[in-house]
């Protein structure tokens, strides 16, 4: 049947076959949709979608590529045989969140887990084409909280704008589908907890990638604070009273050996507290030698910045206690003091300002 079928066509004239190819096509109705061949990783990093290879900064991926290849498992995720619908936000939706007021300049600056979180937040299982985004559809995501289908197809999640524009759908994968989005999308949470602290030392700390065992106390602190009617050290360190906060990094969690396992919520909302000095922005050039400040903890912190007039016995710098084990007058207690400011005016918030120290300073 083959070859007669062959033998057969060869008898019409050129014009007679175009003729034929043009009637079928019309039978067939619409043309064969291209089949994809990359999987949603590939897509999203092929040449398309690159600013240097011409395609236009709202229609680039480049930084999506970037901050995902930082989480190798969100790569197999998206690079793997099961489907996902991506969201995909264009370079310019990146450079729009970090040029945001009180927002740190550098992703790299932000706390890592957030960054995953913010990330995770654009991926939904299965695929879900323009067509299945209908008005009022709620889908969740792998971050666990929902995208909800505004009534004119526009997206609403936890950001401030609460209509985003899908730039670019249904661009199919072998195991999905992406959606080029005009905005990075927010989980709810995140917008509800951190969007209101920006620009204060809260947001410094709990958004900061060199403060997350810091802000992890402060996370277990918060909720013993909650379950036993006291302020919580957000609400202090985000509250319209000025105050001085002299911040632990991870560095110097990890050289004592403490993780957020480490204390209770009670004992770090106490070690905490003692690290902030509320009422007053102090400056680099008032930690003098001999003066003190009270803490939130109601502690005291005793500053000793050693110069000649002293024999050192630390080392040139400024020099904090913590706890009362030092006096001044006896020199042997130097070698107590709890920390060393390694950073002064790390950060200048609108409600007051951090400094970077080297220990912790743990109440009596």
């Amino acid at each position: 049947m083959k070859m007669n079928f062959i033998k057969w066509a060869k008898i019409f004239s050129l014009p007679a076959m175009a003729l034929g190819l043009l009637v079928f096509t019309g039978c067939g109705g619409d043309d064969e949709e291209e089949v994809p061949t990359m999987d949603i990783v590939e897509l999203i990093s092929s040449d398309k979608y690159k600013q240097a290879s011409g395609a236009a900064e709202g229609e680039s991926l480049d930084s999506l590529v970037k901050y995902l290849g930082v989480y190798p498992d969100l790569v197999e995720l998206l690079g793997g045989s099961t489907e996902y619908t991506l969201f995909a936000p264009s370079n310019s939706a990146f450079k729009s969140l970090l040029a945001t007021p009180g927002f740190p300049e550098d992703i790299t600056d932000i706390n890592p887990e957030i960054v995953k979180g913010v990330l995770s937040y654009h991926v939904v299982s299965g695929t879900k084409l323009k067509a299945d985004l209908t008005a009022g559809t709620s889908v969740t995501t792998a971050e666990t909280e929902a995208i909800v289908v505004n009534a004119d197809g526009t997206l609403k999640t936890g950001s401030t704008n609460q209509a985003i524009e899908i730039v670019s759908a249904d661009l199919k994968a072998t195991n999905g589908v992406v959606h080029l989005v005009a905005t990075v999308l927010i989980p709810p949470s995140v917008g509800t907890s951190l969007t209101p602290i920006l620009g204060t030392n809260a947001g410094t700390i709990l958004l900061g990638a060199p403060f997350t065992t810091l802000a992890a106390g402060i996370k277990l602190g918060d909720a013993y604070a909650a379950a036993n009617s006291k302020p919580t050290l957000t609400s202090i360190l985000a509250g319209s009273t000025v105050h001085t906060v002299f911040a632990p990094t991870n560095a110097t969690f990890t050289a004592g050996q403490i993780t957020a396992n480490t204390f209770t919520g009670e004992q770090w909302y106490g070690i905490i507290a003692n690290h902030v000095v509320l009422g007053q922005t102090i400056a680099p050039a008032d930690l003098t030698t001999g003066k003190s400040f009270n803490t939130a903890a109601g502690g005291k912190i005793l500053v000793f910045n050693n110069t000649a007039a002293i024999p050192p016995k630390n080392g040139v710098g400024i020099y904090l206690d913590g706890n009362g084990s030092v006096d001044l007058n006896v020199q042997s207690t130097y070698t107590t003091f709890d920390a060393e400011v390694a950073l002064p005016n790390a950060a200048e918030n609108s409600n007051g300002v951090i400094h970077v120290i080297a220990g912790v300073l743990s109440p009596l």
